[in-house]
Order: structure tokens, then sequence, then C-alpha cells
């Protein structure tokens, strides 16, 4: 993750949501990402500092942590226009107006995802020292990046459903667009034009004005109000019993999401065929060596003990007329990997994930092909649309919640004795096994209660690591007593697909 810390000296933030007449709070993340942008451009426009706005515009809509504000009394001012003509104002004065708010705690933090490299990392702490203010100048500002080890506990969370407020958001693409929109190239060469006309005599005076006229038949070019379209829903954490601290699983939340391209539609039953297709596709393009988090088996052979790379389906599942149908496959990568001496995590990552996902030789993105003696064929590619479907949205598998609910079914780790509660026991240590907290609670059912998932035994039996090993599967419904954050994979399966859950709200999973 990565988190800003905004700081608003005067304590009030003075801005106007889309209404233009009342204030704007808690602050959109786009309006923060324009202040930046501003700062950018306003400072030399460092390349280092592109690339860092274009990896944050690019990354999922960010959680703020904000506190409750108090709605202050707007101030109306009377604002004179700029079109004198002999002296006489033709326009009455404008009437502007200020709405403000006075924020509880006048520190507000957006908290991203991803994980950026180091480089991104130190040109965002630079650009930050830069901006002065977000929204109108008198919302006085500071601006820094949270050491990593110092992440704060959103309150506000993007959703796509029991939306509390929508807020804009950058996009990719968002920075390009402001730069269009400002056209500061433009109006920079038509003025050096016009400077060079007035300073000018005789023929060289008529040729620039003629220049001038050519490139700029209309006059003045124009220079448009930034605009952002990019909208997100967002919930307070509150509201979902989100308000208390977050329990996070094995797994890196900003997970690899390969969307189908090309192939027959395939159901859940074929989880363990696209999963292990996948994972001999990632072995053959990494080559030897392999590391311990990677391959899952310890420097002699044996199963290691901690958690490692885990493939699992998406399917469309959790809607109305879901049918399960799987979109794309994830790629779950461990949150403690131990990279090799002298390397960092991200160098770690693209060293062995890399070549699965690049061309080695052009960095363009690779098509994955995956096939099974010939009897049908899958062409996948990582996920890089603005808005792909829900189902290949990272938070629909990972938004902390206190419930979640199995999709594919959990494969226990050794047979149940003819006893009532035997299996729930069971379902409970494979929680703490697969490194999640022990649930408060499980119910344990034959079908799923998240809609299009289906029947447990719709899948055929878990055989891998051994035919004599337990094959008993279920599907689980687990409550936490506090949330917690996926992606949510369980049992003896969980590293080939089989025991994925997803997070679901209390009254959501149908009966």
């Amino acid at each position: 993750m990565i988190a800003l810390g905004i700081r608003y000296f005067t304590g009030y933030a003075v801005a106007t949501n889309s209404s233009r007449e009342r204030p704007e709070w808690p602050p959109h993340p786009g309006r923060v990402f324009m202040a930046m942008a501003a700062a950018h451009f306003e400072t030399g426009a460092d390349p280092a500092e592109r690339a860092a706005l274009e990896w944050l515009e690019a990354a999922p809509a960010p959680a703020l942590r904000a506190s409750d504000a108090d709605e202050r009394t707007s101030v109306r001012a009377y604002v004179p226009v700029n079109d004198d003509h002999g002296g006489i104002l033709r326009r009455v004065r404008q009437e502007r107006a200020f709405p403000r708010v006075r924020p509880h705690d006048d520190c507000v933090y957006l908290i991203w995802s991803g994980t950026p490299g180091r480089e991104t990392r130190a040109a965002l702490s630079s650009l930050c020292t830069k901006v002065t203010r977000v929204g109108h100048s008198m919302s006085a500002v500071q601006m820094w990046v949270l050491p990593e080890n110092c992440q704060p506990e959103p309150n506000w969370l993007p959703a796509s459903t029991g939306q509390d407020a929508r807020l804009r958001v950058a996009a990719a693409g968002t920075l390009r667009s402001l730069e269009t929109a400002f056209n500061g190239d433009a109006i920079q060469q038509y003025y050096m034009l016009a400077d060079a006309v007035a300073t000018s005599n005789g023929r060289e005076k008529a040729r620039l004005k003629r220049e001038l006229q050519a490139e700029f038949p209309g006059g003045t070019p124009e220079s448009r109000r930034p605009q952002l379209v990019n909208w997100q829903g967002y919930v307070r954490a509150s509201a979902v019993g989100l308000d208390q601290p977050v329990a996070d699983g094995p797994f890196d939340e900003n997970f690899v999401v390969l969307t189908r391209t090309e192939g027959a539609m395939l159901g859940l039953e074929s989880t363990l065929k696209l999963t292990r297709a996948l994972r001999n596709g990632v072995m053959k393009a990494t080559g030897a060596p392999i590391p311990e988090w990677l391959s899952g088996h310890d420097p002699a052979g044996a199963p290691s003990l901690n958690p490692h790379l885990a493939f699992f389906p998406l399917p469309y599942v959790g809607f109305e007329f879901a049918d399960g149908h799987v979109l794309g496959i994830g790629i779950a990568v461990p949150r403690n990997i131990q990279p090799a001496e002298g390397a960092t995590r991200d160098e770690e990552l693209r060293r062995f994930l890399g070549p699965l996902l690049f061309d080695t030789d052009t960095g363009q993105e690779r098509q994955i092909l995956l096939w099974e003696k010939q009897a049908w064929r899958w062409l996948l590619e990582r996920e890089t649309r603005e808005r792909p479907p829900l189902t290949l949205q990272r938070l629909s598998w990972t938004k902390p919640s206190r419930t979640w609910a199995s999709v594919t079914p959990v494969v226990l780790h050794h047979h149940p004795k003819k006893r009532d509660g035997d299996v729930e026991r069971i379902v409970k240590e494979a929680f703490v096994s697969a490194h999640f907290p022990e649930p408060e609670s499980v119910s344990v059912r034959s079908v799923s209660a998240v809609e299009g998932a289906g029947h447990a035994m719709a899948l055929p039996p878990f055989t891998e690591g051994g035919a004599n090993l337990c094959r008993y599967q279920t599907h689980v419904v687990a409550r936490f007593g506090r949330p917690v954050r996926g992606p949510m994979l369980v049992g003896r399966g969980r590293f080939r697909g089989y025991g994925l859950f997803r997070p679901i709200a209390e009254g959501e999973a149908h009966q």
C-alpha cells in the first residue's frame, strides 16, 4: 500500500461540489490528483513525477480516512469581470460562493492498495512537498507520503453497491487530458509569435503576421477548465462494520488479474484444469532455480509450510442470473516474500513473473496460451482496461468484510468423524492453517451461498497431493469477529483455486 496525508493548515476545506452550492467533503481523490498535477506542471514537469502520477492514475480508486466535518455558512463575494469597454463595465459584478467545511480532524489520508517501486514512492514524496492547496486557494495544505509501516485504517471504501457517496477519481489518461484541456503549448506558441510581431518591422513583421494568422486563425487558443468525468461510489466503513482494525490475509490484495480473450466459455468445474495449466505456464516461463514462494516446495523438495503462489478462477457469481462461467484467472502473491539477497520484493516479482506477462525483448504485454492435449484452448492477457467487469476487479475479491462465503468448495485436510460439529471444527482449523483468523462461526452447506456458484460436488474431487488424501469438500459461510481482507483461499486445494471465498454483506447471500 501507499498512503498520502493532507493537513489543512487553516482548519477549513474550501471546495465546491458539482452543484457549486455545497461544500465538497470528503475531498474527492480526483481533486487531490489535479492539485498534484498542477504542482507538477508549475514546477518544471519532472519526468519522474510524471511517471509517478501515471502510476497513481492507473491504480484502483483509493480508500480514504477522513473525519466528519461541520458545514460553515457560505461566504459570498462579488467579483468584477475583466471586460472594460472604453472605461465602462458592460456586465455586472459576478456573484461567487465559497462553501467550506471545518473537519473534526484537520488531516485526511488517501490509501492506494498498489505497491509502487522505490522510484515512484520517492517521486510522489517530492511532488507532495510542492502541493500548497487542494481546491480553492484558501484551502492551504501540507501533503506528504506516509512511511510504509504507518498505514492509516480507512473509513471510506470504494464500493459498487450500497453507496454513501460518489466521489470523482482519476483514471488512466487523466494527466494527458488535463494537459490537453490546458492547451499550454499552443498558448505559449501564440504569445511568442504575437511578441515577435510586436517587436519586428517591415517585411519581417508582415511575414510573422501571416504566420500568426495561419497558425491561429481563431485568435488566442482556448484553455478549457479541467473536468474529471470518472466517478466512484464509496461506502462508510462503519456502515458495513469496518470501523475496526482489518486483519490481512496471507496474500497481497494487489493480485494479478488475467482476463480471457479467446476460447470456449468454461464453468467452475474446469477450475483445476485452468489453474494447473496456468501454473505449468508460470513454471515454464520462469526457468530454474524456482524460489519457494513460487513453487510451493522447500529446497529439499517437501511441501512448503509458508504461503506461496496461488491460482484461482474469477467466475461470474454474486449477481442475479449469474451462471458461474469463468471470465479470467487470478494469481495471488504472498505478502511475505523473501527475495534473493540484494533484491527488493518488486525486483523479485518482476524477475519471476515478468517473463510470463511481458515480452522480454519489447516489454509488450504477452498473450498466455493455456492448453491440455489440444482439447480446448484459452488465451489470457493481463487485465488493463479502465473499467473491467466487476468480477475482474480486485475489490470484488479483497474488500474487507466480516462475512465471507465460498465460491468453490473447501477441501478438508482430513476425514471428519461421524459426530455433530466435526466438519465445522475442521473447517475452522483450515482457516488458521491458511494463515487467516479463526472464524467466530462457520456454517457448512452443499450449495454455495453466492448466486451462480452452484453445488459443492459440481467441481471434480480435488486429487492433487495424492489419491488417498481426504476428498471431502463443502461450501462454507464464515463469520469473523473483525473484518478480514482477501483474497481468501482456504483448505487443501487453496493453491489451485478450491476454497475460494467472496466477501459478502449481511443478507446478501441467497438462501
